[in-house]
């Protein structure tokens, strides 16, 4: 009877868990749980990547150390390769929410969530005047959430500067 009181009232318990979830809205309730997934401005110089698989790195050649893969130089000048890769990123990604104060024209700050349970992820951009009027890209994408993203935000920034 014992066992039967406790696992009830342990079903209850997750069945309340699961409509708060669902009144509240599956993106506030992961910021109520974990904070905001918007840390802020990356400083791609001194930023350490994520000790765990959650994140991916891209960047023009001699950019940053490291990176997951290379991302081919734009022609544009900064301030358009960000506004470019913005509006792709937009259109691409409903989810895909800007949040930077859009101050600074050559970077850009998305916060996004996966479909179904609304795992937020922040995306980071930065273009740097290159040699010979190119412009270099600098993108960063982490999971706010888990160990691993299974590959998302690598496959998210390949798609965004169309890279296979």
């Amino acid at each position: 009877m014992m066992l039967k009181t406790v696992l009830l009232f342990a079903l209850l318990l997750v069945g309340a868990a699961i409509v708060a979830f669902i009144l509240i809205g599956r993106e506030r309730s992961w910021e109520l749980v974990a904070g905001s997934p918007d840390t802020g401005e990356r400083d791609f110089s001194t930023a350490q990547r994520s000790h765990t698989k959650n994140d991916a790195l891209a960047c023009s050649p001699g950019l940053c150390t490291e990176p997951d893969f290379e991302i081919t130089p734009f022609e544009d000048a900064p301030a358009i390769a960000i506004e470019r890769l913005s509006q792709r990123l937009l259109a691409s990604d409903p989810l895909a929410r800007r949040v930077d104060d859009r101050k600074n024209m050559t970077k850009a700050r998305f916060v996004t969530y996966s479909p179904l349970m609304r795992f937020p992820d922040v995306i980071h951009l930065e273009a740097r005047a290159m040699p010979h009027g190119r412009t270099g890209i600098m993108a960063y994408a982490k999971a706010q959430l888990g160990k691993s993203d299974m590959g998302k935000n690598q496959d998210r920034l390949k798609a965004l500067v169309g890279r296979p």
